[in-house]
């Protein structure tokens, strides 16, 4: 499994990567694909497969496709959406990116390059709400947990704006530029990142802000080479009382090992509970080609048991433009403004 885990990260670890290699289909023609919600069903390559349950080892229990009678549609992994335009007669997905070939037999859709084959069955049901670009309005976490999680109408308010401006700490200059330089998994990882959630919710209490997007920071500390520790935090929740809180192994065991892998050791904690078993972290960033990312994809799991999510974090390190990336976190502009001033990240994003 270990290595077809390698290859699907390396190919198709977002929906952004369906177009980034050459498809290999056969039979490929004039096939109509119908509208409809598409959900991933099987994964393979020439060693291994999986499917059913098994697609939550690679992550991919979310994953899936929209075709619209338009001729248009999306697909969506690990959060990220990426629009695509339907050409019958090449018989192809034509991404913004890149164009991959399609396949259609019966309800199965299927998607390859030349390592990865992925099928996508048609569902009865209706498709989830498309990630898009936009901010939680009026969504505020004041708590530790996901009982000070409120939905529109909360009285509480977190930080001030002058107070969750407040700097954490100046490591950067303010002449307008940024050291992103990095020749080991340490400097790669250490420092301070800013990006976007996305929660998948598992009940109904988590199900009120799926697919919504919200602005995050994290600041990666570390005490040697190896360990450190991550927070993360946003407005409702600023560094002092973050979202998370998590102690992390790192190594140059990754896809790059100048970017190196990073992992949880088991210690911290996320929202209300202990970090165990349920949020276990596998932060490979050499599997992308973006410059100064990491993504951060996990399950939450209450004390209880009862109310469960899937989140991603996309981060990019303070300083970074985002130029190579579609996908901007929602307040975009205003982190713009700070970097162009070469301002260090403050303690917290600006609330809605």
């Amino acid at each position: 499994m270990n290595n077809m885990k390698d290859r699907l990260k390396r190919l198709s670890v977002t929906a952004l990567a369906f177009a980034a290699a050459a498809a290999v289909l056969t039979g490929c023609g004039s096939e109509k694909v119908s509208e409809g919600y598409w959900v991933l069903s099987e994964i393979s390559d020439s060693e291994e497969k999986a499917k059913g349950d098994a697609l939550e080892d690679y992550g991919l229990e979310e994953a899936y496709i929209v075709t619209e009678d338009n001729g248009e549609g999306y697909a969506v992994l690990f959060g990220i959406p990426a629009d695509f335009e339907i050409n019958e007669d090449k018989g192809n997905f034509e991404f913004e990116t890149g164009k991959v070939n399609y396949k259609i037999s019966g309800k199965k859709l299927t998607l390859a390059d030349s390592n990865v084959t992925m099928v996508f069955e048609k569902s009865k049901e209706d498709a989830p709400q498309k990630p898009e670009e936009v901010a939680l309005s009026g969504n505020t976490q004041t708590g530790s947990g996901k009982d000070d999680f409120t939905v529109d109408g909360d009285d509480d308010e977190a930080e001030d704006t002058d107070e969750a401006e407040e700097e954490i700490e100046d490591t950067d200059t303010n002449d307008g530029s940024y050291d992103l330089s990095y020749s080991n998994p340490r400097e790669y990882f250490e420092g301070d990142w800013y990006g976007w959630m996305t929660v998948t919710g598992r009940n109904d209490f988590w199900k009120q802000i799926d697919g919504e997007m919200y602005d995050v920071m994290c600041k990666v500390e570390m005490k040697d080479d190896n360990f450190g520790t991550v927070t993360i935090f946003d407005a409702g929740m600023p560094y002092e009382n973050p979202i998370a809180r998590v102690d992390v192994v790192v190594n140059d065991s990754g896809v790059d090992p100048k970017k190196g892998y990073m992992t949880d050791d088991n210690s911290g904690f996320f929202l209300d509970g202990d970090f165990d078993m349920h949020n276990k972290w596998d932060i490979d960033p050499g599997v992308f080609d973006w410059s100064n990312y990491m993504m951060i994809a996990g399950t939450y799991v209450d004390g209880n048991e009862e109310d469960a999510m899937d989140y991603v974090f996309h981060f990019k390190k303070w300083g970074d433009d985002w130029s190579d990336f579609s996908q901007k976190p929602p307040h975009f502009d205003w982190y713009k403004k700070l970097i162009d001033e070469g301002k260090p990240m403050p303690a917290a994003p600006p609330e809605d």
